[in-house]
Order: C-alpha cells, then structure tokens, then sequence
C-alpha cells in the first residue's frame, strides 16, 4: 500500500512533493534527537555514579591519611631506631618481649595502613579518569544533537518556502473544498484498504480490549481540542479533534496496538495509525516526526511521535481520531474529562 502511495506522490505538483520531501527529512531528525536525548539521560545516570563514587573514595582516603599521621607521630617519638631504643632503655626481659611483639604489631600496621592509602589513591585515580570519559561523552553527544538541530532549523525554513508556493496554488474557496473531500475520501480509502489487508488481532492489555475502556483512556497529549468533532468548516464535518500543542511535544499511544501506517498522507501531513484490535483504530495527523514504523508494537502511553503542523497547516497542533470499523466516532465519549 505505502509503495502504491509513493506512485501516487509522483503525480503530485512541485511545491507539494517538496513538503512531502522536507517533511520526512524532519521526521528522520526528529528520530535522532529523540534516540540523543535518551543518551544524554543515560550518560546523566552514570556520571552521578561516579561521582558518588568519588565523594566516599575521597572521604576514605582523609581517614586513612589522618591514620598514617598518627602513626608517623608515634615513630617521631620513639626516634630514628625505635627497636635498639626500645632495647636499651628496658631491663627487664618479660618488658622487652612485650615491647617487641607491640612493635611488630605496630609496623605491621604500618606496612597495611600504606598499602590501603595506596589502593585508594588507584582507585581514586581510576574514578577521575571516568568522570572526564563520561563528561567528554555527554559533551560529544550535545555537540551532535546542536548540529542536528540547525540541520532541522534549515529544513523548517525550506519548509516555510514550500507551504508558501503550496499556499499560491490553492487560491479559491472551491478548488479547498475540493481538495479537502479528496484528501478525506484518500484517508477513507487507506482506512479500508488496512482493514482488508490486517487480521482481526484480539489486542489486550491488563486482559482489557479498547472497547471495555469507553471513557477511561487518557489523551494523547494535554493540550485543549481547539476543533471538536463533527465541527462543520467548507461544508465538511471534521471526523476527528484537533489537540493544541507546542512543536516537538510527546505524542502518546491511547492504547496497546500494532503500528498500521507511518507515513506522510496529503491533508493529514505526518500520519500514525494504530491498529487495537476488534475493528478500533486510533489515528494522529500533523506530526513534525513520527518515532514508530509500521509494524512495531506500542504499548498505551508510548511516545509514538512528536507534535507539529505538518500537512500545510499553519499552526502546531494535534489531530486525533477514532475509527470503528472504518467510520468515524467521537474520540471524546473515550476519553477521562479534558
């Protein structure tokens, strides 16, 4: 179906397959600083570790000095030749035994406190030479995800260029409406052609189906319906609710299912659909990158991709919509109050 899509993309004009074009390229970026960000967060972990590390190492090591002092002190005292001293100024036998297996002990300790004091310097050593590895890493990453993100700037930019020559085309009332009932009748289409091509799965979670969660899923995302359902604009009733949103926010999976399209839809720009099961689809449009392809799993609360206003759409936001079996419902009757 996706490689009949892209035959069909070559009968497109200029301008449109230059949105087509910008707008997975923004997709591809948009993947690779989400997969960075994960990274850096990884990398975050690991360093305070280190750090930890390196706080007890250095609070070891101050004992383990304070020690040593104590026990030069003590060999201060007794004089360069603490042994003959010993000897000489004592009499009585049983005295210098005692003196001298107290003396023994005493080196000996000497001889493990050192050893000790040294291991710990290593491994102090050691921790530092970490800590700038992983600093040096978390650095390399910033520097990569700084140049991806001018790469993205310019490709919004040529985006810009392209909606604009987009926007020329379409310079009557008519000629939108009439390219709003194809894109719907395409969509309408594509939805048809999933469900023939797809098996009735029985997708749970928690041995819950979608249908047994009427009213209790979550939103995709948290931002207000700025278009309800069944809203009429050029005489065509919106199937879906447009979500508000800020560009590169976290979309969100409703519920488990199988990814069915990832792709760019003309009308719907950056599209994510998601199979659950029991002829309930969930669908999101408008994306700025979709992070999931067709064909992976999702789990409910997944972040399946990122807010946007692809399309040609003006403004970020997020359009949301169900379909069972192939018709529109209204997503709100789904969902926790708004």
């Amino acid at each position: 179906m996706q490689s009949q899509l892209k035959r069909d993309r070559k009968k497109q004009g200029v301008a449109e397959r230059a949105l087509t074009t910008t707008e997975q390229e923004i997709s591809v970026l948009g993947k690779k600083i989400h997969q960075l960000d994960k990274k850096l967060s990884t990398l975050k972990v690991d360093l305070s570790g280190y750090q930890a590390d390196k706080v007890g190492l250095e609070a070891n090591l101050e004992k383990s000095q304070a020690r040593l002092e104590q026990i030069i002190q003590q060999q201060y005292r007794l004089g360069a030749q603490p042994r003959l001293f010993m000897l000489l100024n004592q009499r009585d036998p049983e005295q210098i035994s005692r003196m001298t297996h107290y003396y023994d002990r005493f080196s000996s300790a000497q001889v493990k406190e050192m050893e000790q004091y040294q291991t710990l310097l290593n491994d102090l050593k050691s921790t530092h030479l970490s800590i700038d590895t992983t600093q040096q890493a978390i650095i390399n990453s910033r520097d990569r995800l700084k140049g991806s993100l001018a790469s993205l700037t310019n490709l919004r930019e040529q985006r810009k260029l392209s909606l604009s020559a987009l926007g020329k085309r379409v310079v009557s009332s008519q000629t939108k409406l009439k390219q709003l009932r194809r894109d719907k009748k395409r969509l309408e289409k594509l939805l048809i052609d999933i469900e023939k091509s797809i098996s009735s799965a029985n997708l749970t979670q928690n041995n819950k189906t979608f249908a047994s969660l009427k009213g209790r899923l979550k939103w995709p995302v948290k931002g207000k319906i700025l278009r309800a359902y069944g809203n009429v604009q050029n005489n065509l009733s919106y199937d879906g609710v447009l979500l508000s949103g800020s560009t590169g926010g976290s979309v969100a999976a409703v519920h488990h299912g199988r990814v069915v399209f990832s792709d760019w839809l003309r009308g719907y720009g950056l599209l994510t659909i998601v199979d659950h099961g029991g002829g309930y689809m969930s669908l999101y449009g408008q994306n700025d990158s979709l992070l999931k392809e067709t064909g992976d799993w999702v789990s409910q609360g997944e972040s399946i991709a990122t807010l946007g206003s692809s399309g040609g759409n003006s403004e970020p936001g997020l359009y949301f919509a169900i379909r069972h079996k192939g018709k529109a419902i209204n997503p709100k009757r789904w969902f926790v109050r708004h």
